[in-house]
């Protein structure tokens, strides 16, 4: 069999916390991968474990998606390779907690790098290609802070409001042969928040999923053709009250919340 017919998955972020998850799912399904991150020897840690006891193929690239034409570096060294993804989990990203006109203008502009335009520019020149060939799925994580606004976060909501919207749409224009779904995650116990450098409230750490639970939920959804999933009840309780209270309520809410 040509390599370019085998079932391959890229998966972005995959050194830690829900891309390593995610990749361990596919890699249970008997799907081949490419691991993308900054981090390379936990990646490879990780390929040498999923090859060893599912028997697939994984490669790793390391890759900085906050540099310039990250996206496109990546699709001539997999092109190299021979390697043709039918699945793409964009689940690279990162936040900055802080007031806005506090952030340092390059960790801003990294962030939005690798949230937004990395995440368009990848979905762009892999879901044309999957609209070609007829067939594919792409996963993109946004978060729960997609449905509101965000203070003290208030770049990172706002980026990921834009990935629910782009796999919305997406979901529609691609469909039925290529399906999109975005996954939404609330709050997680991963290296997201000391990145960050954001406390959870107390409140909010209630509504903790694994890692481990939420990839299951977004590759079920994903599998499926929704166009997306908020992962927990509680989440998805507090997406559905967004859609029935101001906006402007909501970010004096999240706010007060924040900064206790």
């Amino acid at each position: 069999m040509d390599r370019s017919e085998v079932q391959w998955a890229l998966v972005t972020g995959a050194s830690s916390g829900l891309g390593v998850q995610l990749a361990i799912l596919l890699a249970e399904k008997g799907i081949n991968l490419v691991l993308t991150a900054r981090r390379e020897a936990p990646m490879r840690d990780l390929a040498a474990d999923l090859g060893h006891k599912h028997g697939v193929e994984v490669v790793v690239e390391t890759i900085d998606l906050a540099e310039l034409n990250g996206a496109a570096a990546l699709e001539r060294r997999l092109d190299a390779r021979g390697i043709e993804p039918t699945i793409l989990v964009n689940n690279a990203g990162f936040g900055l907690s802080s007031a806005f006109v506090d952030h340092e203008p390059d960790d801003l502009r990294a962030m939005l790098q690798v949230d937004v335009v990395a995440l368009t520019e990848l979905t762009h020149l892999f879901g044309r290609r999957m609209a070609a060939r007829g067939k594919g799925y792409m996963l993109l994580v946004a978060s729960v802070a997609a449905y509101q606004p965000t203070p003290i976060l208030a770049a990172y909501g706002a980026a990921k409001a834009y990935v629910l919207s782009l796999g919305q749409s997406l979901n529609v224009e691609l469909a039925p042969r290529v399906g999109v779904t975005v996954l939404c995650p609330g709050l997680m116990d991963t290296e997201f928040f000391e990145v960050a450098g954001y406390r959870p409230p107390a409140a909010l750490r209630t509504m903790m999923l694994s890692p481990a639970e939420v990839a299951r939920i977004g590759l079920d959804a994903m599998f499926a053709h929704k166009p997306n999933v908020v992962a927990g009840r509680l989440n998805k309780a507090m997406t559905l009250a967004s859609r029935i209270l101001s906006r402007h309520f909501q970010a004096k809410a999240v706010f007060r919340m924040s900064r206790r």
